[in-house]
């Protein structure tokens, strides 16, 4: 468990003036070398945004200025709409606003008595409500948008100044990452364009460069909005470069260091205890870092569709506005207005003005565009969403509901993969580093002693706890899986009774069973009672009906001697057995 009150430690410049240097250029000559591996993604990340999300597209021309040339240029929005249902059905039915996703419990070594339970149900009633009242959904939600779109898509998690927590989504084509040997995005770097103002405002006046300095400076006030290339690099410490007994900003497992590019000039170096970033992408391309989205998959039918809507609206036109072919003596005398008329000479048929090549094929055009719609709609997993918010067209009603479960299953099948990689790659992590903050910071009631570990060293520390996601989706994908479960207790049910022999459950640890059914199902883990608690009420149980037992045992011994040895009913051996069964119940 950290022993410092604050996310981030941060440490003064380093004083010799050749390891600032040392480091500055290090930063920077890393920025260069993973730009450089990045250029290839930036132009198709271009292409992608044009067509999916326009308001993006300034990836390889970052000056961004108010125009709709860009949206001049997209003649149909399936794309674009689509990646929003895409996005907004993650927001619903994956990380909801108005219920509780996710929930805290003990790890799997630790037993969940002695009040462990109630103490992660308060943890996760704190963190819920923390997330409620930061910039976590609107942050999510625009991860969830280039998730979609470039496959590739970063969250910063910071304590914040006013709130608790800020969350950051950060831009395609601004940022690098790396993966470590694992596979696992541990190393980013990003490049931010800061205006003199604000650079003095984050890092103060005596940290910035002497350039900066000099325009903070300045009398007439113009260097104030000159903009400057700041570097940030977050990346693992190695075991060597850091003393694990100390806690401030260079000995934190996680280097975090800013550096203005153009003098190479070190403007924070600092640290963090976890990983302050979380890098998710929608699939992976082969060996590369970066994700592999929708939108790729779609690119095809995105440019063919956009290119048929850009000449069905030609030929709608051409209907609408035909050419007309008419002779030379009528040229300037055909009336094309409404309500218009034009004279011509009725005896000679040849001198009537009439409609010339405007036979196109409409409709065929239209079955075109419905499927290549149809297409892109799918590459976004939309009838998945449309499944969850029962606006399925026509057609389903006509199945029986078998079908519609198998299509169903089918359809999330398909999403499964990439739910996964959002649970292990984002919503993990992101809830770990949250609960980190927010245990730093003395927002979490005292936990209970059965939690409490202690290290190798005698140190002691909370281990982090495992986190179950309760979303619509996840509850989906889980029942997806139960569906197994059940099938085998049907058929093992189906075998006890043909075979007369309940001893076949014995095969089956059925309290587990039911426990992660419940949770499955989307039960609230503060509706089952702790397993000790369980395991007492079945003791209480069992002795009750030994007694019981016991009782009508002596009972009967006494009724049996009674009739055989000709012992009244009011004799003092009968007295005495009937007196032990009454102080026994």
């Amino acid at each position: 468990m950290a022993k410092t009150s604050d996310a981030i430690a941060e440490l003064a410049v380093p004083k010799k003036e050749n390891s600032k240097s040392t480091l500055a250029a290090g930063i920077v000559s890393r920025w260069s070398k993973l730009e450089a591996d990045r250029n290839y993604w930036m132009s198709m990340w271009q292409q992608i945004a044009e067509l999916v999300m326009p308001r993006k597209s300034y990836i390889l021309n970052t000056t961004i200025t108010p125009n709709s040339e860009r949206e001049a240029r997209l003649y149909d929005s399936t794309g674009v709409r689509a990646n929003q249902v895409l996005a907004a059905g993650c927001m619903s039915y994956i990380t909801p606003a108005d219920s509780r996703w996710c929930s805290f419990d003990a790890p799997s070594d630790i037993e969940d008595g002695d009040g462990v339970q109630e103490y992660f149900a308060e943890v996760t009633e704190i963190v819920m409500e923390t997330l409620a009242r930061s910039n976590f959904h609107q942050a999510i939600h625009e991860l969830y948008l280039d998730r979609g779109c470039f496959g590739t898509a970063v969250l910063f998690v910071e304590p914040g100044e006013k709130l608790p927590l800020t969350f950051t989504n950060v831009d395609v084509g601004t940022f690098c990452i790396s993966e470590n040997y694992e596979g696992y995005v541990d190393t980013l770097f990003r490049r931010m364009e800061m205006t003199t103002r604000q650079l003095v405002q984050q890092f103060g006046i005596d940290n910035v460069s002497d350039a900066v300095r000099k325009c903070y400076n300045d009398a007439n006030g113009k260097g104030m909005d000159e903009k400057w290339h700041v570097i940030h690099g977050v990346y693992p410490r190695e075991e060597g470069a850091r003393n694990k007994k100390k806690y401030d900003g260079p000995n934190k497992p996680i280097a975090s260091c800013y550096v203005e590019e153009k003098s190479k000039h070190v403007l924070r170096e600092s640290g963090y205890d976890e990983l302050p970033f979380m890098a998710t992408r929608y699939l992976k391309w082969q060996k590369s870092a970066y994700g592999w989205s929708p939108s790729w998959v779609a690119m095809p039918d995105l440019r063919q569709l956009n290119f048929l809507q850009k000449q069905m609206d030609a030929l709608a036109e051409l209907a609408a506005f035909p050419r007309i072919l008419a002779p030379d003596s009528l040229e300037s005398s055909i009336d094309l207005r409404a309500g218009g008329v034009t004279y011509f000479n009725a005896a000679d048929p040849n001198a009537r003005p009439i409609e010339w090549a405007t036979q196109g094929r409409y409709d065929i055009g239209l079955e075109r565009v419905a499927q290549k719609q149809k297409d892109i709609q799918e590459a976004f997993s939309v009838p998945l969403f449309q499944m969850f918010t029962a606006e399925e067209s026509a057609a389903p009603n006509r199945m029986t509901a078998t079908e519609v479960n198998a299509r169903n299953a089918e359809r999330l099948a398909q999403f499964s993969p990439t739910f996964s990689r959002l649970t292990t790659e984002l919503l993990t992590p992101l809830l770990q580093r949250v609960y980190g903050i927010l245990a730093r910071n003395g927002a979490f009631p005292p936990p209970p002693e059965a939690l409490i570990q202690q290290g190798p060293t005698g140190e002691l520390y909370i281990p982090e706890p495992k986190v179950n996601f309760n979303s619509r989706i996840a509850l989906a994908v889980k029942n997806m899986e139960q569906g197994a479960t059940d099938a085998t207790v049907q058929r093992a049910a189906a075998l006890a009774s043909v075979t007369q022999d309940p001893s076949i459950f014995d095969n089956f640890d059925t309290d587990k069973m039911v426990r992660e059914s419940a949770l499955a199902a989307g039960m609230d883990s503060e509706y089952l009672r702790p397993k000790e608690q369980v395991a007492q009420m079945r003791q209480q149980r069992a002795q009750a009906i030994q007694q019981q037992q016991e009782m009508q045992a002596q009972q009967h011994a006494a009724e049996v001697a009674s009739k055989v040895g000709g012992i009244k009913g009011d004799s003092a051996m009968v007295q005495g057995v009937q007196q032990q069964m009454a102080s026994m119940m």
